[in-house]
């Protein structure tokens, strides 16, 4: 049986993991473009554990304006807090791409919590760290490093490559609900990305498209600014 990993473990880690110990309960679906996967307030769902696709999960305000609190891709696990909390979804998703995933009702997720501890250890670590990340992001928003910040979002955005095609970045969403996603302003995003093309790391294709001039100056500038 797998065991569950120390709480230290990145997101990808605990991610695969909870994916490996729900492997016997898990059963694919698709969601097309467009599609709500649940809405705010609704306290039925699905665990839902990505292949292929996105998914971005959104909140509305008062003034009707959808803010966008996380973008989730490719081997991402997620949906499954209301199981654990007995709480409603403090959120929209919506499927912003054709999306194949891997999902679980609540009633079967509970019944394999029931069944197996260790994943409920893998799920809490799971929230733990996604929760962490949070608290970075908030305190990111006061710090320098905004341009490693839309590096290492954009890298995440990078398709496996392939033999002679060019390297190719498509924003998943709007810029401004990028940048909102990300945690920092839409001015910020949009000079971010003009000093990227300046250094001759990417070049713009079109609205949201951006072509890879430099993988190695992209991860480089990923890199955590040293204080």
């Amino acid at each position: 049986m797998t065991q569950p990993q120390l709480p230290g473990a990145d997101l990808g880690d605990l991610a695969n993991q909870v994916r490996q110990l729900l492997r016997a309960h898990l059963h694919p679906r698709r969601f097309r473009k467009g599609t709500l996967l649940w809405r705010e307030g609704e306290t039925s769902g699905l665990l839902v554990a990505i292949t292929a696709g996105r998914v971005k999960v959104y909140r509305l305000l008062p003034t009707g304006k959808a803010v966008t609190v996380f973008l989730f891709g490719p081997g991402d696990v997620f949906g499954f807090l209301p199981f654990l909390d007995g709480g409603a979804y403090p959120a929209y998703a919506q499927a912003i791409e054709d999306v194949e995933a891997d999902v679980l009702p609540r009633s079967a997720l509970l019944q394999a919590l029931r069944a197996d501890p260790d994943l409920a250890v893998a799920l809490i670590a799971l929230l733990g760290r996604r929760l962490r990340e949070a608290m970075d992001l908030i305190q990111g928003l006061s710090t320098p490093g905004v341009q490693s910040r839309v590096a290492a979002a954009l890298l995440a955005l990078l398709v496996e490559e392939q033999p002679n095609t060019p390297l190719v970045i498509k924003l998943p969403v709007t810029a401004h609900e990028f940048a909102g996603a990300i945690g920092i302003a839409p001015e910020t995003l949009s000079r971010a990305l003009k000093h990227f093309e300046g250094d001759g790391i990417l070049a713009r294709e079109g609205p949201g498209c951006y072509r890879v001039l430099n993988l190695e100056s992209l991860e480089q500038a990923a890199a955590p600014p040293i204080d």
